[in-house]
């Protein structure tokens, strides 16, 4: 009797054995079938995703690294001194030069608050000076205490609710809420580098003011104890108006006028010398000199490709005119990690679906077989003594065990359509359900009071289209068979290395 048929009559015969060994095999199939799917259809959403957001080099200067030291100039200023040939705002324009860079946005650049006499979208501000005036109502949060404390600091409220954040930037049109699409530019042109005393204000405000591009802003300085106003004013001229494309959840209560994106103004960093210099001679600190061509500490150098990410990085790496050992390099990919972010969770989870069938069924088959095998020692015995070869032996097993694999794969490969569908969708819903309503938030950071518009993820995804390819239906075949010779090879050498007599003269 043939191999062949002896493997056919054994598996026929055998049939609870060979039912749950097909089982077996099914299972992991389709987990393997699903698993790569999932992460194929998910993976190709996510690479969509990337190729719209905009991606970037970050470098950071190391903190503490830089040597410096702190002079005094015939002025009597201070200045920074550092002993490195450190990234300086000259450095801007020899980036932007660089091919396959679009875009430099720097991280270091903080806001300043000041006083414009403006009239803003109403926060915490405005409302205690309604609860002063009796136009607001009380409601049961506020005290009598309160209110005579109010009473007391109502001219810090009144500075405070014409109050503007100045959110500094070197070129508008590459903050990060531009390019992920919170605001965008409706009128008028971005804030460029080299700019000096230009702003961008929201819709919102000119609208309020009757204010235009080419009109003049005034700001200046208050005292956060008594509201008073100081120092010398600054002049600035409304080069842009943006748009929010969002509600910002704006709490009367809580929310103070500067922390409302509404309010915010994109600045060019000049305004950051004045704030301080005026900040400075007004308490009698030490004045520090101004810097005209100030280091930049923490920036982003926009690609147009992703594929661009290494060259830009070599190339800036062979400019010999900064002291690259003290900075780090990054990569800027904040908004696609959140509008990817349940795809990315979806991935690694049929990463999961993946690899574990993969070494389980390894394991699983070995100890079923490896108990089959032992209930065959007086077959294997029998047969061996009858002269048939150990390899013939195994082949039979061979032929047995991936004859089921086969049948197992074929059935999982018709199943794996709907299967896939169901536990996609499931997934999608799973890792989609967090997201929220609105697309995007505005950050106000605790301690450094920094604004940040943030992309949230999407609270539904685009209904993603699972496939399976004649490679991947392969590589899941061959990973079957592949663990199903493994196996048998692995469980059945213990009984074919031995002689007709020791198998069966073993209880």
């Amino acid at each position: 009797m043939g191999i062949w048929k002896r493997a056919y009559l054994y598996i026929t015969r055998k049939k609870v054995r060979s039912i749950l060994l097909f089982f077996i095999f099914l299972v992991v199939g389709l987990f393997l079938l699903t698993g790569i799917s999932i992460r194929k259809s998910a993976g190709e959403e996510a690479d969509n995703f990337r190729k719209t957001l905009t991606t970037g080099v970050r470098v950071e200067s190391i903190a503490g690294s830089v040597p410096y030291e702190d002079i005094i100039d015939e002025n009597g200023e201070k200045v920074i001194d550092y002993k490195a040939s450190l990234i300086r705002e000259h450095h801007i324009e020899e980036f932007l030069a660089i091919e396959g860079v679009s875009g430099f946005y720097c991280n270091n650049l903080q806001s300043e608050t000041a006083y414009t006499g403006l009239t803003l979208h109403p926060g915490f501000n405005s409302r205690c000076l309604d609860i002063i005036d009796g136009k607001a109502s009380l409601g049961e949060t506020v005290s009598e205490e309160e209110i005579e404390y109010m009473v007391e600091n109502r001219k810090c409220y009144e500075t405070d609710a014409r109050s503007n954040r100045f959110l500094m930037t070197y070129d508008s049109e590459w903050n990060p809420a531009f390019i992920n699409g919170g605001v965008e530019l409706v009128e008028g042109r971005h804030i460029r580098v080299n700019d000096e005393a230009k702003v961008v204000i929201s819709d919102e405000v000119a609208n309020k003011n009757g204010i235009k591009v080419g009109d003049q802003i005034t700001a200046q300085l208050s005292d956060v104890f008594t509201g008073e106003l100081y120092g010398r004013k600054y002049e600035t001229e409304i080069v842009g108006i943006f748009h929010i494309n969002f509600d910002q959840a704006v709490l009367p209560d809580k929310t103070y006028e500067n922390d409302i994106l509404a309010n915010t103004f994109f600045s060019t960093p000049d305004i950051d010398s004045w704030s301080r210099r005026e900040y400075q001679v007004e308490y009698g600190y030490t004045v520090h000199a101004p810097v005209s061509d100030d280091v930049v500490c923490l920036m982003t150098i926009f690609v147009e490709d992703p594929v661009y990410l290494d060259s830009v990085k070599e190339k800036l790496l062979a400019m010999d005119s900064i002291d690259w050992e003290y900075y780090t390099f990054g990569v800027y990919d904040k908004d696609y990690q959140t509008a990817a972010a349940p795809l990315l969770s979806m991935m690694k989870v049929s990463n999961l679906l993946v690899i574990v069938p993969a070494v389980g069924i390894l394991v699983i088959l070995y100890l079923v077989l490896a108990i089959w095998m032992r209930s065959r020692k007086n077959e294997i015995g029998i047969l061996i003594s009858t002269g048939m070869k150990k390899n013939a032996l195994r082949q039979q097993f061979l032929l047995e065990c991936c004859s089921i694999a086969a049948a197992a794969f074929f059935t999982a490969l018709l199943l794996s359509g709907p299967v896939t569908k169901l536990a996609g969708n499931g997934l999608q819903k799973m890792f989609y359900s967090s997201g929220e309503t609105e697309k995007y938030e505005v950050e106000i950071e605790m301690y450094t009071s920094d604004m940040y518009i943030n992309l949230l993820p999407p609270k539904e995804g685009e209904a993603l289209l699972y496939e399976v390819t004649w490679r991947e239906a392969c590589t899941v075949f061959l990973i079957l068979v592949g663990t199903a010779a493994a196996a048998v090879l692995a469980s059945s050498a213990e009984l074919t290395g031995q002689k007709p007599r020791e198998i069966l003269g073993k209880r």
